[in-house]
């Protein structure tokens, strides 16, 4: 194939080790080793995508077989290995050497694969001193494979080398682990990296502005193969490596405007978010940076905060005080906790930009709740104004609406004490159970049309359901002769608990109030101050609901409240 048509990665693939970039102390290691002539027989290479792993393993491998590597041993000064001349060399360029098998481990993963490797292991080599293996992303084979490949591991033959490369080495079991020689390729830093990148633009003639390679090193991550990658997209699609070029390609804003963002989320109303987020072309922008750079400006804000400068912002430092002014700890800390709860979520979730503004939304909304003094955020006002002339109209209508609440209170004290003398009649039946699950009831309302008594009662309840309807003909003529003829029973189990002692006092108040309010008002008070005991259980178990304001003492409620609603009650054997 033709150099030419190659992309960047492949063309500047490192073919000696003078050539690999920034991982000094794994090429000293192998030099040292083929300087000394020894061996081990399996080598592990873990490291992050892109920083050389594979492309290490080749030249080192071409090394092995090198014809001039006797010279090397002699002189190293003055002879390099690979030499990329001899035969051997020009052999694993064009990628056809008998010696070297490289296999990828992704698509060979079972017992049989490892089974024809040991083998095939078992004969000589060809043309050169060793028959070298890689396996590529050996991570991927299976724990039954790697138990297969142990004892060839272990004690391979002489004239043959095994190394493995691994972007997840935690994968590697331990007994795998323990029979290689593990090199560690870190990511490729800064200065080197920009060399490299300055070295090919200049080679193959690209412009390019300085600031615009940094970006696609932070970007990469200290990736040649990906940092070239980039280049060449940005060299695609524009020409020019700008920086205006690069943010384009990857989805990104500069800086700057992340600033402005982060300003405007802490400072401004959510109609100014919303018009910001147009201005940038949120939806083209990847939502993934904009998270990440938020939780970097959050983390940066909090540390000035305390007087400690961020490195990794330092130079945003006056813009960062600017956008937090007069923005408390507790705030920052609150957004921060926002985002990291909502990680997960965002991760799995297609419509990122969707979510990521949502939750935008409703930090901006507490601008508009601190600057309006905790009132909300409604642009309509609560206190409309009143029509000139309209005064005595409206006094008439708080008199009518009065006089309707006034109504409906009689009538439903009228209920409460229709349904105590019910009540009081079935306790005559000398039926225990029946009265206290009657009483554990409570009366929502009686309707005079169709003479039905709307009772109300907890859930846990529902398996006196058919106690009920069994005891009909019990409890019927004391309903009729309380309510009125053909009164019927509409029961109920929709409460979350029964409060029985309120019930009662509800009712104790209403019948009080009639004769005397102040005496009311009076007992109401004292039962506000009593803690109030519920009981579900028809006359042994009470229920006691439990606080959980505090959320340090009950964390793994506070918890588990987050997936399942409701209340925590203790209950009281009595």
């Amino acid at each position: 194939m033709n150099g030419t048509n190659l992309n960047l990665a492949r063309k500047w693939r490192s073919k000696n080790f003078d050539q690999i970039i920034g991982q000094d102390l794994s090429v000293r290691m192998l030099k040292n080793s083929l300087y000394l002539e020894h061996y081990f027989p399996v080598y592990l290479f873990s490291g992050q995508r892109g920083c050389g792993k594979t492309t290490t393993a080749r030249v080192f491998a071409a090394a092995l077989n090198c014809e001039q590597l006797n010279l090397f041993r002699k002189d190293p000064k003055s002879n390099s290995v690979p030499c990329l001349t001899c035969s051997s060399c020009r052999a694993m360029l064009a990628g056809n050497h008998p010696d070297f098998i490289e296999i990828d481990a992704a698509s060979h993963t079972g017992v049989d694969n490892v089974r024809q490797i040991i083998d095939a292991s078992q004969l000589l080599p060809l043309s050169g001193g060793k028959k070298i293996y890689l396996i590529d992303e050996a991570h991927m084979l299976s724990k039954a494979a790697f138990n297969a490949f142990l004892k060839i591991l272990e004690e391979p033959p002489s004239s043959v080398l095994f190394i493995l490369a691994t972007t997840d080495p935690q994968k590697i079991i331990e007994t795998v682990k323990s029979r290689c020689f593990q090199l560690f390729f870190k990511p490729v830093d800064h200065d080197p990296l920009r060399a490299h990148l300055q070295s090919v633009c200049d080679t193959e003639k690209i412009k390019y502005e300085d600031v615009a390679l940094d970006i696609i090193i932070k970007e990469t991550e200290g990736s040649v193969r990906d940092a070239l990658n980039v280049v060449e997209q940005v060299r695609f699609a524009h020409g020019r490596i700008t920086k205006e070029a690069v943010l384009n390609v990857l989805g990104h804003i500069d800086d700057g405007k992340m600033l402005m963002l982060f300003a405007t989320l802490l400072q401004k109303e959510p109609k100014e978010l919303l018009e910001f987020l147009q201005t940038i072309r949120f939806s083209v922008v990847s939502a993934e940076f904009v998270w990440n750079k938020l939780i970097e400006m959050v983390r940066a804000a909090l540390w000035l905060l305390y007087n400690v400068e961020p490195q990794w912002l330092a130079s945003y430092t006056v813009e960062l005080k600017a956008a937090t002014k007069g923005i408390s700890s507790a705030r920052l800390t609150s957004l921060l906790q926002t985002l990291y709860e909502n990680e997960l979520l965002f991760l799995k979730t297609t419509a990122k930009h969707s979510l990521l503004e949502m939750i935008l939304l409703q930090v901006c909304q507490k601008n508009t709740k601190i600057a309006g003094g905790g009132s909300g955020s409604s642009p309509i006002s609560q206190h409309a104004a009143t029509p000139v002339g309209g005064e005595k109209k409206q006094e008439e209508d708080i008199e009518l609406d009065e006089e309707e609440v006034e109504e409906e209170e009689g009538a439903a004290g009228e209920d409460v004490q229709r349904w105590s003398q019910f009540l009081q009649k079935l306790d005559g039946l000398n039926d225990p159970l029946l009265s206290s699950i009657f009483k554990n009831g409570t009366i929502i309302s009686f309707s005079e049309s169709d003479k039905t008594v709307s009772l109300e009662f907890a859930k846990q309840f529902s398996f006196f359901k058919g106690t009920i309807e069994e005891t009909k003909k019990l409890w019927t003529p004391l309903l009729e002769d309380s309510f009125g003829v053909n009164s019927c029973l509409d029961a109920q189990f929709t409460a979350e608990h029964v409060v029985q002692e309120e019930a009662k006092q509800k009712k104790e108040s209403v019948v009080a109030e009639r004769s005397n309010p102040q005496q009311t008002n009076k007992k109401m008070a004292t039962h506000n101050q009593k803690p109030i005991q519920k009981k579900t259980d028809v006359a042994s178990t009470i229920i006691k609901q439990i606080d959980l304001s505090d959320s340090e003492v009950w964390k793994k409620a506070h918890m588990v409240s987050r997936y399942f609603p409701g209340s925590f009650s203790e209950i009281i054997e009595a």
